[in-house]
């Protein structure tokens, strides 16, 4: 009688447990078309980063971040994109520069909107916020796209061109309370969030 044999089917069964078992964690879906390796974002932050670095739409927490000219693919706001320009050049401050502030404009516009909503537009140096509302102004043409400028801060006594990102907060029913600054996006309770490349801005000498 072959003793050996228990022992071997055993020794397979333990081992096709354990295959199962890795299978589990790592993400062992053969014809899926996942790699097993898909990561969600930890941090708004890297949500932002994401979205500018693929040039597509991250979702997280409950809110959307997309990159300019990405369509929302979920949400109120599903098909509609914010196209912000992207001037090869850095921004420069221009308008009425004083000892104490300087401005810039980047301009964006909107397409496939098919519902009433409110813009908001907000700025900071980099993905991890601080955010700062900016103020706004619309285009009175009123045939095309609507157009809309930003006006971006910047440092009157910067001696190198600094870092800037710009977000278009969009929302379904004008908000009555925002921050005007905020540690993030999400805060200001927009229902879709639209930023730019990462971009600087220099003041002429």
């Amino acid at each position: 009688m072959d003793l050996e044999m228990p022992r071997r089917r055993t020794r397979l069964a333990v081992g096709a447990v354990l295959i199962a078992a890795l299978c589990a964690v790592a993400g062992c879906a053969g014809g899926s078309g996942s790699s097993g390796f898909d990561v969600s974002p930890l941090t708004e932050s890297q949500a932002i980063s994401e979205a500018i670095d693929g040039q597509q739409c991250v979702a997280f927490e409950n809110h959307t971040y997309c990159a300019s000219g990405v369509e929302a693919d979920t949400g109120t706001f599903q098909g509609a994109a914010v196209i912000i320009d992207t001037p090869p050049e850095p921004l420069v401050c221009d308008g009425a520069a004083s000892p104490e502030a300087c401005t810039a404009s980047l301009a964006f516009h909107t397409e496939g909107f098919i519902i009433q909503n409110s813009l908001l537009a907000a700025v900071s140096d980099s993905e991890r916020g601080p955010w700062r509302l900016a103020p706004l102004t619309v285009a009175d043409d009123v045939t095309g796209p609507r157009r809309v400028t930003i006006t971006v801060p910047g440092e009157p006594d910067a001696e190198h061109a600094t870092p800037v990102i710009a977000a278009v907060l969009v929302y379904a029913i004008p908000p009555e309370d925002v921050p005007p600054t905020s540690a993030h996006l999400a805060d200001f309770g927009a229902d879709a969030f639209y930023v730019s490349p990462r971009l600087e801005i220099v003041v002429p000498r």
